[in-house]
């Protein structure tokens, strides 16, 4: 009977085989999802429509978007990991779902190695530096000045715990000794809304996020944390040019879907997101928003998951963050 069992097994293997080039081949004859893990109306959700108009073109099928908040991220990565192998359910995960959850938090449900098939980055933001539009602080040296000189220090805003605005702070502490005291907040607004009120002194938000206020002269940029100046703040230097490069954390987001795809799937899955990414009509809009765009093959976007896994999974446990 095991005998039969083995051979029956085998049986399904060769089966399997022997269908996945042709559904390789009749690939896409449905309508596609891809799952956002965050809820509508921000920059993946941006990023998730300005693409899908473009590649549902190329690919002849309709692309679906679907919310799945909540969890850190977590809910809808779970739920395409889960999903069949087929390339019609993708997800669109950012760096704290794929690098920094699995330090950050106690337990969570997916390896983000094992259990997903990278296709291509997509795109990624800086983070700028901000104090307050009232603050006497004009540089990172007159920041780091003033908390060496203030009892208790100074104080930092973060979005949340394990957020780019809380590491990029115990990165600047790390590296300068400086009295640096984080503040987290539920979320963006909240934060925001005390520095603008001068009672945090100063804060790492995404460039996006900041735009408006920055305009407002509600808020003062010190430096971005891009690799190079950005088109929009021509005037604001880089951390790398004031000697702080290694304190970045740009927030990237990228396409994946669940492991075991077909590779013949995949790469046509790649090649209609990354000419997606080459046409202006998609791109425009988005480097309005100072995003880099980050078109790239599957075997680049493992690489960096598998590089910002190990460099967070340092940094969380040195600083000893832990969200349950």
């Amino acid at each position: 009977m095991s005998y039969l069992r083995a051979i029956f097994g085998l049986a399904l293997v060769a089966l399997a085989a022997s269908l996945a080039p042709a559904q390789a081949q009749d690939f896409p004859n449905r309508p596609i999802t891809v799952v956002l893990p965050f809820p509508p109306g921000g920059l993946s959700d941006l990023v998730a429509r300005r693409l899908s108009q473009k590649v549902q073109e190329g690919l002849g099928q309709q692309i679906v978007v679907d919310y799945k908040p909540g969890g850190g991220g977590t809910i809808g990565a779970t739920f395409v990991k889960s999903a069949p192998p087929d390339g019609y359910t993708l997800l669109i995960a950012n760096n704290s779902i794929m690098a920094i959850n699995p330090s950050l938090m106690a337990k969570v449900s997916y390896d983000a190695q094992k259990d997903f098939a990278p296709v291509t980055m997509l795109v990624s933001t800086s983070h700028i530096l901000l104090v307050p539009g009232a603050s006497p602080v004009k540089s990172i040296s007159d920041l780091l000045a003033l908390a060496k000189s203030k009892p208790g220090g100074l104080s930092f805003a973060s979005a949340g715990v394990g957020g780019g605005g809380h590491l990029l702070g115990e990165m600047l502490k790390q590296k300068t000794g400086a009295p640096l005291v984080h503040v987290p907040y539920k979320g963006a607004a909240p934060a925001m809304q005390d520095v603008l009120g001068g009672r945090i002194d100063f804060y790492f938000e995404s460039v996006a996020l900041a735009a408006p206020h920055v305009a407002s002269g509600g808020v003062r940029a010190l430096a971005v944390t891009s690799k190079k100046r950005l088109a929009n703040y021509p005037d604001i230097p880089t951390m790398t040019e004031l000697g702080y490069g290694d304190v970045n954390a740009d927030a990237w987001f990228a396409l994946f879907a669940p492991a075991n795809t077909p590779p013949a799937i995949a790469a046509r899955l790649n090649a209609e997101f990354v000419k997606a990414l080459t046409d202006p009509a998609v791109t425009k809009p988005l480097l309005d928003q100072s995003l880099d765009i980050l078109p790239g093959t599957p075997d680049e976007l493992s690489q960096v998951v598998g590089r910002d896994l190990a460099r967070y999974g340092t940094l969380i446990r040195e600083i000893g963050a832990k969200v349950e």
